[in-house]
């Protein structure tokens, strides 16, 4: 059997407001209530008299955006910061080539995660159970931010890459594949469609006997079809993750195609996303390894960006061994790692605002 790496999206920047002011345009600014400090990477959306999601931005290191509504008419203004309460404004009439400036405050959530009761049961709706739900909704509102920042290339990024083989207790085979790439440059890797996704797996085997590993990226864990096909607990932090609250998923009932478990953990204190770790399920030709999986680790640099700091899918390789009494069945005799860091991220003007350290 062999594998090769599905691909999946790695980094985030914060988009700055430089966009052209045209049509109906909001602009303005974020604050703390209490502080007073203006509010960087708070994630923000324009909803319509229907409630439908018109326009989204993230407030930059001084806590301002930008919004462009796509035609005259009356709207709101949603704002979800991970550590602060949801923020929905009165409405706002935007008339057509006009600028309407809107600021606001924000209020801190004075309950930190460690206080929300973490047991109790699975749920298949999301938004069911009041411990999932208060996660959920920090959960989201970090990977929006994620989702829609990685579009935007405002940052110069100089990533290491590397790819691995194992044996089976994890004892590297051969000296690792390394690069390095450095630019201006969005994700670059990403996902496949969440369609593809759920017709077709998680873990896919082309017609040349090849399995392609595909591990879910910000939009796929956010999609409503994600949702649908994963129920939800609550989790606490034990031994490396002390400290943190799961957000754990599982297939559905009734899932049979390859598919991703895992658990999203948040910092108790500040509520920031902190990583995702996920197992493969299902796995082709009935090969049975918990170890297949991966991590993706999150990171606020100070500007507010969003960064993936480090990341790694881990691919079994099997083969077919003759048992005396049945027919062959698939043995895990190791395993292609393939992840990566960021080295180092930069504005545009060229100040360093992440830097790893040396190991």
């Amino acid at each position: 059997m062999q594998v090769r790496a599905g691909v999946f999206a790695l980094l985030v920047g914060a988009a700055e407001p430089s966009i052209a002011l045209a049509a109906q345009t909001i602009r303005g600014q974020l604050v703390d209530s209490i502080s007073r400090t203006p509010l960087p990477g708070a994630f923000l959306t324009l909803v319509d008299s229907s409630g439908t999601e018109r326009a989204r931005a993230i407030t930059d290191i001084a806590g301002q955006f930008i919004l462009i509504a796509p035609e005259p008419g009356s709207y709101r203004l949603r704002s979800k910061r991970i550590g602060f309460r949801p923020y929905f404004s009165a409405a706002l009439a935007l008339r057509s080539g006009e600028t309407t400036t809107y600021n606001a405050v924000i209020d801190p959530i004075p309950i930190a995660l460690r206080e929300v009761v973490v047991a109790g049961e699975r749920q298949c709706d999301v938004e069911a159970g009041a411990s999932v739900a208060a996660l959920w909704e920090e959960v989201r509102e970090a990977l929006a931010a994620v989702a829609w920042t990685s579009r935007s290339p405002a940052y110069w990024y100089q990533i290491s890459h590397f790819t691995r083989e194992v044996d089976a207790g994890g004892q590297r085979r051969r000296a690792d594949s390394t690069w390095v790439e450095t630019g201006f440059q969005q994700v670059p890797f990403r996902s496949a469609p969440v369609a593809d996704l759920v017709a077709r797996g998680y873990v896919v085997q082309e017609r040349d006997g090849t399995w392609t590993y595909h591990a879910p990226d910000a939009d796929v864990l956010l999609s409503d079809p994600f949702l649908r096909t994963h129920c939800f607990e609550t989790k606490s932090g034990r031994g490396e993750t002390a400290g943190l609250v799961g957000l754990a998923f599982t297939p559905a009932r009734g899932r049979r195609l390859p598919d991703v478990a895992g658990t999203l953990w948040l910092d108790q204190q500040t509520s920031e996303l902190h990583h995702l770790d996920y197992n493969y399920t299902r796995l082709p030709q009935q090969v049975d390894e918990p170890r297949a999986g991966g991590r993706v680790a999150f990171m606020r640099v100070p500007t507010g960006a969003w960064i993936v700091r480090d990341w790694v899918i881990r691919m079994p390789l099997a083969k077919l061994v003759r048992t005396s009494s049945a027919d062959p069945v698939p043995i895990v005799f190791g395993f292609v790692e393939e992840g990566g860091s960021a080295l180092e991220i930069k504005t545009q003007n060229g100040t360093v605002i992440y830097r790893a350290e040396m190991r």
